[in-house]
């Protein structure tokens, strides 16, 4: 909706705020967008100027839902705008009884007493009131974003409710072991009295969270349980994880979505092909300029060159103290007119199956030099190679401090689903790459519509923002070729003299640390690393110790978190042992079921158990059970 729209309705400020709520809701692709679409059609049409929200409920697409809302935003616009409330006038009228009605004048003429506005308050253990928490629980744990299948939803919930989830079945967790095997009313239609109350919100058909309403609502549902003393331990430590860090579900929306025109904004960020680069290092140091430069380099570079070609065994831990002990000589100094740039491609890199070679085919056209080989972090990089005729010949190719990451759009969500959005950014920061470009290739509507707008935005914002990474959205893969093109041309034109740290001071653990700290102490000189140091220190599993990959194997199951893969580690100290207990033991699925958490009172429960236990046992594992 346009400002002026707004400022010619007869009621903006109600219209502002309804269309705001629309565009939320269309965002997140809910049936409450038709709704308020009407609403907004409506208050955008009506002639007369409404003091009352009860009184919009007239217009058609506004009910008591809608009324509700309007009039809570219109008492905080009032209190943040110092207005005090108006007095009840000619739509309030008050009986002798001191009781509050609003009437509503009919079309018809005929007034209509309503009852004055009620926070739903849902039945005790019914439905409605074992989702609640259902739904709180999937917040503390997962977000304000996420959207939880009903498969995975259900057993969170069972414990809290008399009635069965299933025709015919009974309830886990009811009160005195309860059954109903006649009954047609399962607890699962409470999620329609949610959704008509605006408490919860539908994704994808079986995908539920909840709405800003629906939080309180959860919160004062876990406060009576907390009260009369009904709440788990495990449940109750979460709950109370959750109040202690504050947090306010309308603020983590404002912080987390993005405008419509967030893509939009981002020009400045990709103005440039590349950032501002370190001034010309003839203007940094003149004592490199001495007459016995070349056989210096000559001499240091045999270092670099000996320790990479004898497959040097890095060490896995970067010493604290390496900045601070490295000084200029100590590094390797390839100058400018000794080496080429050349773009290297990862070999899984293809436009398409069919014509695996377009990409070398269309970048060498321009002559760019290329090559492909694997990479194991990013999907394109620049290493700087001694050229035939220098001195430098037949020295280690050296890693230059520019990485490329590229995803189509499709793929971006798919990572983000899957949590290799996150292992790869944790990577390439492992690296110390300090110029990373993130290409996100075209738009896919359907991709994005099943993850979420919200969410995509969300991880675009922290591409830029909390990883520093410049963001690229090019439309087409022939746009992202002309963007390689471009940056291999200026990294030609404006590099320098490049200085490789020798792998003797590289480690598996903390080298972006200390190229950090290095990079501080020689501010005005381009660092780099050898191929191989490049390929240690970024490889999955090169600098991880066998319990850390255990851990990471347990982690690759759903819902399976940090905390609790360590809770199974430090019980299971080896894959044998939980296999062996799971197989052998009578009781070694409930065993893990009753594993406590570190550092909290929550236990690892039935479902992660039963999880785990099909995982180590089962010879075939399904990812949607």
């Amino acid at each position: 909706m346009s400002t002026e729209e707004e400022n010619s309705s007869a009621n903006p400020l109600f219209l502002k705020w309804v269309s705001e709520w629309y565009e939320d809701a269309r965002k997140r692709n809910t049936k409450t967008q038709y709704t308020l679409k009407k609403a907004c059609n409506s208050l955008q049409l009506y002639p007369l100027c409404i003091e009352n929200p009860q009184d919009a409920i007239q217009l058609q697409g506004i009910g008591q839902g809608i009324a509700d809302r309007l009039a809570k935003k219109l008492a905080a616009w009032r209190k943040e705008q110092g207005i005090s409330d108006p007095q009840d006038g000619a739509s309030r009228s008050t009986n002798n009884s001191g009781t509050n009605t609003i009437s509503t004048v009919s079309s018809a003429g005929s007034v209509q007493k309503q009852r004055a506005n009620r926070i739903y308050v849902p039945r005790y253990r019914s439905g409605a009131f074992s989702l609640l928490i259902g739904l709180l629980k999937t917040y503390c744990l997962y977000g304000p974003d996420y959207y939880i299948p009903k498969s995975e939803l259900i057993p969170l919930c069972e414990q809290y409710t008399d009635t069965p989830f299933h025709v015919g079945g009974s309830t886990q967790g009811g009160r005195g072991g309860q059954t109903n095997s006649f009954a047609q009313h399962t607890a699962w239609s409470g999620m329609k009295t949610l959704e008509s109350k605006s408490l919860t919100e539908r994704q994808g058909g079986v995908k539920f969270c909840l709405t800003e309403e629906g939080l309180e609502i959860a919160r004062n549902v876990i406060g009576v349980l907390r009260s009369r003393n009904e709440l788990p331990s495990d449940d109750n430590q979460l709950f109370a994880d959750f109040e202690r860090r504050h947090i306010d579900i309308t603020a983590s929306k404002q912080n987390n979505a993005t405008s419509p025109n967030m893509l939009e904004n981002t020009d400045a960020l990709r103005s440039n092909v590349l950032p501002p680069l370190p001034p010309d290092g003839r203007q940094r140091n003149d004592s490199l300029e001495a007459p016995n430069r070349s056989k210096q380099i000559q001499s240091r570079s045999a270092v670099l060159s000996r320790s990479s070609s004898a497959g040097v065994t890095f060490s896995r831990q970067t010493s604290a103290a390496a900045a601070s002990d490295i000084e200029l000589d100590d590094l390797v100094c390839y100058p400018k007119s000794q080496y080429d740039i050349v773009l290297i491609v990862d070999n899984r890199e293809v436009h398409s199956t069919a014509d695996r070679g377009l990409i070398e085919r269309e970048l060498e056209k321009h002559g760019i030099i290329i090559e492909i080989r694997p990479l194991t972090v990013g999907d394109y990089l620049w290493i700087a190679r001694a050229k035939s005729s220098s001195i430098y010949k037949g020295f280690p190719d050296i890693v230059l401090d520019y990485l490329v990451e590229r995803k189509r759009m499709d793929d971006l969500c798919a990572s983000i689903r899957d949590g290799r959005y996150r292992e790869q950014h944790s990577r390439i920061h492992s690296t110390g790459f300090t110029n990373v470009f993130y290409i996100v290739e075209g738009n896919d509507p359907d991709a994005v519509s099943r993850l979420g707008e919200a969410a995509v935005n969300s991880a675009l914002s922290r591409i830029q923002i909390n990883h520093g990474f410049h963001l690229k959205c090019p439309p087409s893969f022939e746009a992202t070729l002309k963007l390689l093109r471009q940056t291999t041309k200026t990294l030609q034109s404006v590099l320098e003299d490049i200085y490789a740290i020798p792998d003797n001071f590289v480690g598996l653990k903390g080298f972006a640390d200390m190229k950090k700290n290095l990079q501080l102490k020689f501010p005005h000189v381009c660092l780099a690393m050898s191929f191989d140091a490049y390929d240690a220190v970024s490889n999955k599993s090169g600098s991880l110790s066998t319990g850390e990959i255990y851990l990471r194997m347990l982690m690759t199951l759903r819902g399976i978190s940090a905390d609790k893969a360590l809770t199974v580690g430090n019980r299971y100290q080896t894959p044998t042992q939980l296999i062996n207990e799971l197989k052998n033991s009578e009781d070694g699925d409930k065993t893990v079921e009753e594993l406590v958490i570190s550092g909290t009172c929550r236990k690892i429960g039935p479902a992660l158990g039963k999880r785990l236990t099909q995982f180590w046992t089962s010879e075939s594992f399904s990812t949607t059970s």
